[in-house]
């Protein structure tokens, strides 16, 4: 395998476009979350268009077993065989040259997340069972099959489980609670397992470089945000309390938030720091999510985070 697409690569010409995509697709809700607002400087294509933080491939498909139209409907899991990590990821174009030697190519964060380097050995499964339905499909309450959800969910680097979690008793999620471990990533994960500590736990918790951990299923109430757990999803985010967030733990929280709000239609306006969730009762309150977000301890400063980057 090799990497393409996005501004930065040079290989693909300025006009090039995708054999799956138009730029009529750029105005399709579905799709639009795959290229950049804009096209970079001196470019008209759709290839140089192409977000290369999102997850895209390229295959050299044979369109006689899988028809163009599939393809556009479909999501494939590609893993790296060699560490055993998977992430769901979208077709987009039709490649690489037979000259190359080579008959994938993966955008250049799929390729990161994965572990994979040019030339690394690459899984690709595709089928009929995870095509997305062209119409929209009945909301789901989980990921599935027949999912309509455009966004990957993002590469979950380990599933650490906790013992602090519980049913929700069909209470339906509808916010995310962001917060900040206010330690590093050991003691966060040790915290979350221990037995005779003060029981606490998150989802997910998104390391300083971008990995990303889950320690409680979707399904299940986690012990994160006290009055406010039983319908919330909570993110915990490795830093102390005068850190912001990394470059590569934002993008992997955007992704991540992506995913969330599309799988169980949570609104946009349902983003919240741990301090300001509505429901939160603990006395006194708590500094998280500390300046992560912004320089002021703030919802305003979550809001304002979230339209930037999600």
């Amino acid at each position: 395998m090799s990497t393409f697409g996005g501004p930065q690569d040079l290989g693909m010409a300025a006009n090039e476009d995708l054999a799956l995509f138009t730029k009529a697709d750029l105005q399709n809700p579905k799709y639009a979350y795959l290229f950049l607002p804009a096209p970079p400087p001196g470019t008209s294509g759709l290839g140089r268009r192409l977000n290369p933080d999102q997850y895209y491939f390229a295959c050299r498909w044979n369109y006689a077993e899988t028809p163009r139209e599939f393809l556009r409907r479909a999501l494939a899991r590609v893993e790296n065989p060699a560490n055993g990590r998977v992430a769901d990821a979208r077709p987009v174009d039709w490649g690489p040259h037979p000259s190359t030697g080579r008959v994938a190519d993966l955008s250049p964060r799929l390729a990161a997340a994965l572990g994979l380097d040019t030339d690394d050995i690459v899984r690709i499964t595709i089928s009929a069972r995870r095509a997305i339905p062209v119409k929209p499909s009945l909301r789901m309450s989980r990921a599935g099959h027949g999912s309509s959800n455009p966004h990957a969910k993002p590469v979950i680097k380990q599933f650490i489980k906790s013992p602090h979690c519980s049913c929700r008793n069909g209470a339906s999620i509808d916010k995310i609670v962001l917060h900040c471990t206010e330690g590093s990533l050991a003691s966060a994960l040790a915290e979350f397992q221990k037995t005779d500590g003060r029981q606490v736990s998150a989802h997910y918790v998104i390391d300083r470089n971008g990995d990303i951990y889950q320690m409680v299923s979707d399904s299940d109430r986690s012990n994160h945000c006290m009055g406010a757990n039983q319908n919330s999803i909570g993110i915990e985010h490795v830093g102390s309390e005068t850190d912001s967030l990394t470059a590569p733990q934002a993008a992997a929280s955007a992704a991540l938030i992506r995913w969330l709000l599309e799988q169980y239609h949570i609104p946009r306006t349902n983003i919240f720091g741990h301090d300001f969730s509505p429901g939160y009762c603990r006395p006194g309150g708590t500094s998280c999510p500390d300046r992560l977000f912004g320089p002021v301890h703030s919802q305003a400063a979550i809001a304002a985070w979230v339209e930037a980057n999600v």
